[in-house]
């Protein structure tokens, strides 16, 4: 009796249930865990409220928040800004270190900023932020201060390295609930 020769099989298969098995348990996890996620978000609320913008008669105050300081851009420009004009517009720039209030500054009642709101007449005026993406904190802070005296608030996001322009042609400032 001649000993038989295990026949050489090139088809070699590889078994991937322990693969499939561990992939189904985590997609299933996912879905468990999505499932749980949404029944808790069910018992919570969310108000956002829409930022409403509208034309007024009030005359503006305008101010800038940048490097987390508030500095009056109508009063008192001359102290903290550079005036120039091109191209039939007024263009502000800052002057190199001049300092601006602070958050814990205009928390003050004596604060420049608190004076000038003390001084606005929220039948006629209203208050205007230029405001730097490096300053929403000041920002956030000097609005509701401002919403403390009665005033109306106004505000637009403005890059870092944009000048302040005024000209006749110019953006209107409004009022943004």
């Amino acid at each position: 009796m001649g000993r038989r020769r295990k026949r050489a099989n090139s088809d070699f298969t590889f078994n991937i249930d322990s693969l499939m098995d561990i992939v189904t348990n985590i997609v299933g996890m996912l879905i468990i865990i999505g499932i749980i996620s949404s029944l808790s978000l069910r018992t919570k609320e969310f108000v956002f409220q829409t930022p409403m913008v509208y034309n007024t008669p009030k005359k503006s105050v305008i101010f800038e928040c940048r490097n987390e300081q508030i500095f009056p851009v109508s009063i008192d420009q001359n102290q903290y800004y550079l005036r120039t004009f091109a191209a039939f517009q007024e263009v502000l720039l800052p002057k190199p270190g001049v300092q601006g209030e602070g958050i814990t500054q205009i928390r003050q009642i004596d604060s420049k900023y608190n004076r000038i709101l003390k001084s606005l007449n929220p039948k006629k005026q209203f208050i205007f932020f230029i405001v730097r993406s490096d300053s929403y904190e000041i920002f956030r802070e000097a609005r509701k201060l401002a919403w403390e005296k009665k005033l109306d608030v106004g505000w637009m996001p403005k890059p870092e390295d944009e000048v302040i322009l005024f000209s006749p042609f110019g953006e209107e400032t409004k009022i943004v609930d």
